[in-house]
């Protein structure tokens, strides 16, 4: 059992375990998730500032519209109220001045109206170049996202790839590996984390760096029934060829 050829083989078959592992864990990555969760969400929130930007410069066409039909109509109705003005047929001062007051009335309700049309067009003014620069980021998050999901794409194939690789690799290991071994491997892998098995290098283990005894060494040399573990670490030792 403790021979360092099936030992190095049963190394050989962990880190190709911990390589899957890892490819497995990296192609699941909750951060890259998060980024692009996070992109998404920026998109929608730009999205939607620019959608507002967009019904609000709407709105506002409209009531200027609005009013300029409003001040078209009040041009029309001076426009009667001072041909009758004029006409000479007004005689009465009573009537004459009933005239004069509902021309000031239009006169007044265009000016407001006018006033109101100058200053929603400023609005729409500062609107418009506000939702120009909100189309603007709307676009460059959206690409931003695209790469994003364009890149993790590639990162996720690759990995797919390798695990695949990994996968046949594991496999050939596994058919070439001794049933005590596997039995050892299944029985250790839990406690010792992953790491079973670890190789000898300078005299120190390579997992725990502790100075290894004469006669530790002398027996992962020989190789026994049993496989020789560090007295630190206990993890089993060979001499990795």
């Amino acid at each position: 059992m403790g021979n360092n050829k099936e030992l190095c083989l049963l190394y050989q078959y962990q880190e190709a375990r911990r390589r899957l592992a890892a490819c497995e864990g990296a192609i699941a990555d909750p951060e890259r998730e998060k980024t692009i969760a996070g992109l998404r969400d920026r998109v929608r929130e730009a999205e939607t500032a620019a959608e507002s930007l967009e019904q609000e410069c709407a709105r506002l066409k409209r009531e200027n519209r609005q009013l300029e039909e409003e001040c078209r109509l009040f041009e029309a109705q001076l426009g009667e109220l001072e041909t009758t003005l004029y006409s000479g047929r007004i005689s009465a001062p009573k009537e004459l001045a009933q005239l004069q007051r509902r021309i000031a009335e239009y006169q007044k309700a265009k000016a407001d109206r006018e006033e109101k049309i100058l200053n929603q067009l400023y609005q729409l003014e500062a609107k418009e170049e506000e939702l120009v620069l909100a189309q603007k980021n709307e676009v460059k998050l959206q690409r931003q996202l695209e790469a994003a999901i364009e890149a993790e794409t590639k990162r996720v194939k690759t990995l797919q790839d390798r695990r695949a690789q990994l996968k046949k690799e594991l496999s050939a290991l596994e058919q070439a590996l001794p049933e005590n071994l596997k039995e050892y491997y299944r029985r250790s892998a839990n406690a010792l984390k992953g790491i079973v098995v670890i190789p000898v290098e300078n005299g120190l283990c390579s997992f725990c760096h502790m100075i290894l005894p004469p006669a530790v060494l002398e027996k992962v040399k020989r190789g026994s029934v049993e496989v020789t573990v560090c007295e630190n670490c206990g993890r089993g030792l060979f001499y990795q060829k």
